[in-house]
């Protein structure tokens, strides 16, 4: 794919290569930069969190120190969109970023397969694929474009939360009609759109005020999200969990300047990107379970779609039609995700 990579960061003037490797022992012997756009109230931020935590600490059995390695953390959007910081990752101009998956679809068509409607039957199949060998194969394509995916992080479903002064949607019929703000992915825009509701993509950054204006009904995210950015100020008031995509992060390194790295290094980045999985696996859960309670606390309706067939049927096009236009991206990656799922619905 062509890509437009026009990125100016003043704050962040160093060339790659931000790799100081000192002979002085009271000096990091590793410093690099990972930025993220969100904020520490949204838990998927603690995936940063946890890395940096992580590679700072001491680790014996290979020969780091405590302080060896030194992550200089940007959080917040302080110096860029996902889309920028995706940008400035390829360039070198940041070594690591957390962005969404969805994004990485802008420039590495097979991310949009993640993106697909009703791809995933449940939480366990989803953590089978992207922790396992297709997740590695998704990671190992953003080669392509001088970046290498080091891990996935679920955020697990996402459903559509909107303001109305009637009851909340429980089909996709009473759901039509409603402007739902999505990712600038195709694919989920449109499957949104064959759902029912008018996705319009706009900036994460300005889902909040686009809210309150009606620039938009509503949009489609996680409940740990809408806690986190207050999003029942605005109006929203119901909460539906149609489940229709998943959600998740990833984890992504400049590769020109990972492979350029002492290898103890370059070993210990790829060990702690897998190692913090299960433990950001357990705030989230708890995060989602909190996320429900202070909902309902304020008054959010939260319900569920008793037959998702329907909002499955309206989709069974988007695959399809996926493929004829991305005939780049390997069906059969498709097929092993779909061929693990089957067995989570057997009885």
């Amino acid at each position: 794919m062509v890509i437009r990579f026009l990125v100016l960061f003043t704050l962040l003037v160093v060339p790659l290569g931000c790799q100081k490797q000192n002979t002085e022992s009271d000096k990091p012997g590793l410093v690099f930069r990972l930025a993220l756009e969100l904020n520490s109230g949204t838990r998927i931020w603690e995936v940063s969190h946890l890395f940096k935590e992580h590679l700072e600490r001491a680790s014996p059995e290979d020969g780091i120190k405590k302080g060896e390695i030194k992550v200089e953390f940007y959080d917040q959007g302080m110096i860029g969109s996902e889309r920028q910081l995706l940008e400035a990752c390829y360039f070198g101009v940041v070594e690591v970023v957390q962005v969404n998956s969805s994004m990485v679809s802008s420039v590495v068509p097979s991310y949009s397969l993640l993106d697909l409607p009703y791809i995933f039957v449940n939480d366990d199949h989803l953590k089978e694929v992207l922790n396992g060998e297709i997740g590695q194969e998704l990671l190992d394509d953003l080669n392509d474009m001088n970046m290498q995916g080091l891990g996935f992080y679920t955020a697990g479903f996402r459903n559509m939360f909107y303001k109305t002064s009637g009851d909340c949607a429980s089909t996709a019929e009473e759901l039509s009609g409603l402007k739902i703000r999505v990712m600038e992915s195709p694919v989920m825009v449109n499957a949104i759109n064959a759902i029912g509701p008018s996705a319009t993509p706009i900036p994460f950054s300005e889902l909040y005020q686009s809210l309150k204006t009606g620039v938009v009904d509503g949009a489609e995210n996680s409940a740990d999200i809408f806690v986190s950015y207050k999003y029942e100020e605005t109006g929203c008031n119901c909460f539906t969990l149609t489940e229709h995509f998943t959600n998740q992060h990833v984890i992504v390194a400049n590769a020109k300047w990972l492979k350029g790295l002492k290898p103890k290094y370059r070993k210990r980045i790829l060990e702690v990107a897998r190692e913090i999985v299960p433990e950001f696996n357990m705030i989230w859960d708890k995060a989602i379970d909190d996320a429900y309670r202070k909902m309902q606390e304020s008054n959010v309706t939260i319900n569920a779609v008793e037959d998702k067939k329907a909002f499955i049927n309206r989709t069974q096009n988007i695959t399809d039609n996926f493929f004829a236009k991305h005939p780049e991206v390997d069906r059969n990656i498709y097929l092993k995700i779909k061929k693990i799922g089957a067995k989570y619905l057997e009885p």
